[in-house]
């Protein structure tokens, strides 16, 4: 396996400063040659002076004072760089001796391009030689090659700008150069191009393999998405070389969106959209024709399946309803209308699954997301699946049944609906309340009609001086004269205490359940009316009051 050395600064730098250092020396021994006659002239030559100092020791230094020193070329020749832009912008720039400059510029970085073009075919040749895992070694110092390969012609374009500023407009060297940059633009948008297609050939290979195949793939993979992405960084700065340079950057752009996804300003143009649009919709155009049989058999398939899930879920329904509803079963309505409703459910959801795997959709990530989802909404909604958990013990267990009047969670009403999250309750006010099953089911629940015969308890009080036998012959008449009160279990009349202002009598008659509320109400008239009329007094509190005089003479 290739061993390679990391530098403490980026291997970008690295690589480039290997370069500058051969060249640099050179350069600054013209650059002190030139006449000081400014402040920036002067400023040039100091930096120059700076650079071929570093250049010096880079030739014998090592290790990281090597890394250090190559960084610091780096930033003098931008600083270099900077104060010739500086100075060609002056107002009164030195012409003759900037000119000078910029020409050394444009031969040493046609020196880079020559070096770094050769240095990026000895590594793509050793790239292709070497192993898999070797590869992805050998690609860091590639991809940084080419990277600063695209770096320098941005630099030489630079150059032929400055130039062009100040009045030396070289037209048959920038026509090369113009031929240079289309050439290279194109070469890496084609390596682009390959890189993806092959990538995606991967991707679709990769979904078929065993997983313990899948490593060389997988390091395949991981080799093409380096390319991509330094491919990407490429092409976009060949694009906006390219563009002041009148050369067609449509299909450069085109393949850098079809890469990355993003999309600028500098994007938005009619003839990259009218391209992107072409292209994607003869891209659709292929696919139908290639998949259109198979498309319209699974389309088909998806949706017979969902037809006979529906035929199955009604089918499914008659029988659980029909079953659920039989004698000895003896379930409550709640349970049979859940019951039915969830194998309803149930059928439709397998079927659907079934449907979308004919389509070809992998079901397995699906059911995966299902089970990460479902571990995350019950976190998020305890409060509810405690609902939940308390209406499945609702099912369960029956305390109540709809249209049963209950008390619960200090309500009082009829259950009109039951779901598994909550319990909606009629008032005998005609309100609506929906209350959480986890409320219902911590609390004590009352079922007033769960049994079908209930007793009425209710006290009536006689005076003092009226008699006992004909006040119970009164409550026994009344009894016996109501048709809903039962024979049996035969009513209670009985005197109960001796109250302060009355004797009470205990009267408890057995009716139905649903017959409870109106034979209170009407017996206790009843009373009130026989009472009157046979001369029973029905006392209410009274307290006797004894006036003393007190003799004020004494």
């Amino acid at each position: 396996m290739a061993h390679i050395q990391t530098p403490l600064v980026s291997n970008f730098m690295r690589y480039a400063f290997i370069i500058l250092s051969t060249f640099l020396s050179c350069f600054s021994s013209i650059a002190l040659a030139a006449p000081t006659t400014s402040a920036a002239h002067q400023q040039i030559i100091e930096q120059n002076k700076n650079i071929e100092f570093l250049t010096n020791q880079a030739l014998t230094a090592t290790g990281n004072q090597l890394s250090i020193i190559q960084l610091e070329l780096f930033d003098s020749n931008s600083a270099l760089r900077s104060s010739l832009s500086d100075a060609i912008g002056s107002k009164n720039p030195e012409t003759s001796f900037l000119i000078e400059q910029i020409k050394i510029q444009i031969a040493n970085d046609h020196k880079y391009l020559t070096y770094l073009e050769s240095s990026i075919t000895e590594l793509q040749q050793k790239t292709q030689e070497a192993s898999k895992e070797d590869r992805l070694l050998l690609q860091i110092p590639l991809n940084e090659h080419r990277q600063i390969l695209a770096k320098i012609y941005q630099f030489q374009y630079q150059n032929y700008v400055w130039l062009k500023k100040l009045g030396e407009n070289d037209t048959a060297e920038m026509t090369k150069f113009t031929h240079q940059v289309n050439l290279a633009a194109k070469f890496t948008a084609a390596s682009l191009h390959y890189s993806l297609t092959r990538q995606s050939s991967l991707n679709e290979q990769l979904t078929k393999v065993p997983v313990a195949q899948k490593g060389p793939f997988e390091l395949e993979l991981s080799y093409l998405q380096r390319n991509i992405d330094t491919y990407s960084k490429m092409l976009a700065t060949y694009i906006d070389i390219a563009e002041p340079l009148g050369l067609d950057t449509v299909n450069f752009k085109h393949q850098l969106f079809t890469a990355t996804g993003a999309i600028t300003h500098d994007f938005i143009s009619w003839a990259m959209v009218t391209s992107t649009v072409s292209s994607v919709g003869s891209n659709i155009g292929k696919w139908l024709m290639s998949n259109s049989p198979n498309l319209i058999f699974n389309l088909f398939m998806f949706l017979l399946v969902l037809t006979i899930a529906h035929f199955i879920a009604k089918g499914a329904n008659v029988l659980v309803t029909n079953t659920v509803k039989t004698g000895h079963l003896k379930l409550s309505n709640l349970m049979q209308q859940f019951l039915v409703s969830m194998s309803m459910k149930l059928i439709y959801s397998i079927g659907f699954l079934v449907a979308l795997a004919q389509i070809g959709l992998d079901l397995t990530p699906i059911l995966a997301g299902f089970g990460v989802a479902g571990i995350i909404i019950g976190f998020a909604l305890q409060d509810t699946l405690s609902n939940f958990a308390s209406g499945i013990m609702v099912l369960i267990y029956r305390p109540f049944d709809v249209g049963d009047w209950v008390s619960a969670a200090g309500v009082e009403g009829k259950v009109s609906h039951v779901s598994l999250v909550n319990t909606t309750i009629r008032t005998f006010n005609n309100e609506v309340l929906l209350i959480p099953n986890s409320k219902i089911w911590t609390d004590v629940i009352i079922n007033r009609t769960y049994e079908k015969v209930r007793r009425v308890d209710m006290i009536f009080g006689i005076s003092y001086k009226d008699s006992i036998p004909h006040a119970e012959e009164i409550f026994k008449a009344i009894l016996d004269d109501d048709p809903r009160v039962l024979r049996s279990p035969e009513p209670i009349i009985q005197v109960d205490s001796l109250g302060d202002n009355s004797v009470n009598f205990v009267v408890r008659p057995w009716v139905k359940t649903d017959d409870l509320t109106d034979v209170r109400r009407e017996v206790t008239r009843e009373v009130k009316m026989r009472f009157d009329a046979e001369g029973i007094s029905i006392p209410f509190p009274q307290r006797d009051v004894h006036i003393h005089q007190i003799d004020t003479s004494l």
